[in-house]
This record gives C-alpha cells, structure tokens and sequence, in this order.
C-alpha cells in the first residue's frame, strides 16, 4: 500500500471580523509551514471586505510566505467596491463557485471562518 499524500484542507473565509477569520489564517499558514499540508484559502462573501481593508495583511502577508496563493470572490469583490484594495494585496482574482466545486472534486476538507 503507498502512502497517503498530504492532507488538503480548504479555508474559506467567510467573516468580516477579524477575531473570527484569523485564527483560521493562522492555521493555514500553521498547516502549510509546519506540516506541508496542501492548504488554500478563499475569501467569499463579507471575508472580501475584511482581506480588502486592511486589518489582516500581516496574515495574507503570513499566507503568502508560507506559499499559500489566497483567492478572493470577483463577485464580491465588485458588490463590495474594493477592487482597488484587493488590488494591492497579494490575492488572486476568481469565480468563487468553480473553487468551492474544485475543493469538492479533489478531496479538500473545508473550514469555515
């Protein structure tokens, strides 16, 4: 029997409170740096307006060096009109509905913040 490959766990982010979402993002960076887990993070919904204001670049900066590429929602981010904010931040563009399926085909345990 060969072994497993490394676990994959999806976070999405989904809350505009701070308190709420980064504990989340420290797990995935945690995940990612400390045991190779294959993580990715999605910010959908309100977590859009929390990755584009400001109060957790330190985290997305933290995502980033881990090697983690976040996505943000392009809906959302047009409904919220925070495309310049997301603009500057290291976060990559996408349709939210055809990541969450990718998720869905490819085994990805998903956590919600």
């Amino acid at each position: 029997m060969s072994e497993p490959g490394p676990a994959k766990v999806a976070f999405m982010i989904l809350s505009d409170d701070p308190d709420r979402a980064v504990p989340g993002l420290v797990m995935a960076t945690r995940l990612k740096s400390n045991r190779n887990v294959d993580v990715r993070v999605l910010f959908f919904g309100p977590g859009v307006k929390l990755a584009a204001s400001g109060k957790i670049d330190d985290q997305l900066q933290g995502l980033r060096s881990a090697g983690i590429g976040a996505k943000a929602c392009t809906a959302n981010v047009e409904q919220y009109g925070v495309t310049s904010e997301i603009a500057s931040r290291p976060l990559e563009l996408l349709a939210a509905g055809a990541e969450v399926e990718d998720f869905a085909r490819n085994g990805y345990t998903v956590l919600s913040f």
